[in-house]
């Protein structure tokens, strides 16, 4: 049913959304799509977003950050002594202000930019009829359960983990660049980097949302309209890394 025309059932409480968004996805969405406050589920993930990185900064020096970084990439392995540790001086006094920056912004840059290009595709290719509220209020339930259980089992890690052993580019080993070796090309970490557990979890969430909230569109054919700018983010992503690694 689309979410402004049509007979409308009981309002959930916000309670029944962002827990019913966790076990019974199908029987909350229409209601969120119409119903829902974006808002809230964004601002519980940039809480979690921003325990995640508190507890990596005190648990992970940023040295050890940075070193990291530098030690999995060949063209700062290939700059002459000087212009490493000058590199290397700018980011420990970047890195700990731009994890926070991102903690803060990086979920809602997400979700404005994700939800504009799918209300486009929804519209435009599959007359979905939408507003933009109603692709944020998907998109931010969506992003909620995956969102959750990542910071939740990132902490595990943290903590199970020596601090010496935490990868902080690829801390889950839940997507296929996780398996790659060390020297493998930057592209190619890039690609198999995207095929990821947890952005899968989203997507099919993200499927049902849109499925329950336009009318006569199936699950699956509303997981082939996601799967089209998905695509394309890979293939840019990838793109990049080959260019400048």
């Amino acid at each position: 049913m689309n979410p402004e025309t049509g007979q409308e059932a009981q309002q959930l409480t916000e309670v029944q959304r962002l827990t019913g968004v966790f076990h019974s996805p199908a029987a909350v969405f229409a209601d969120i799509a119409r119903h829902g406050r974006w808002i809230i589920p964004l601002l519980i993930i940039t809480v979690c977003s921003l325990a995640i990185v508190t507890a990596i900064q005190s648990r992970i020096s940023v040295a050890d950050m940075v070193t990291k970084i530098i030690e999995s990439n060949e063209r700062m392995q290939q700059l002459p002594a000087e212009q490493r540790d000058a590199v290397i001086a700018q980011q420990m006094k970047f890195i700990p202000i731009g994890m926070y920056a991102g903690a803060i912004f990086g979920s809602a840059v997400v979700l404005f930019v994700a939800a504009g290009v799918l209300l486009l595709v929804f519209n435009m290719l599959m007359d979905g009829k939408l507003k933009y509220k109603n692709v944020l209020n998907i998109y931010s339930y969506a992003m909620l359960p995956p969102g959750i259980v990542s910071v939740l089992v990132m902490l595990m890690v943290l903590y199970l983990k020596p601090p010496n052993e935490f990868d902080i580019q690829n801390p889950l080993a839940f997507n296929a660049g996780a398996f790659l070796p060390a020297a493998a090309s930057a592209w190619m970490k890039a690609l198999l980097g995207s095929i990821d557990l947890f952005t899968l979890w989203t997507m099919i969430l993200l499927a049902i949302g849109f499925s329950r909230s336009i009318s006569k569109m199936t699950v699956g054919k509303a997981f082939g309209a996601i799967v089209i700018p998905w695509l394309v983010w890979v293939l840019l992503k990838t793109g990049w890394a080959a260019m400048f690694g």
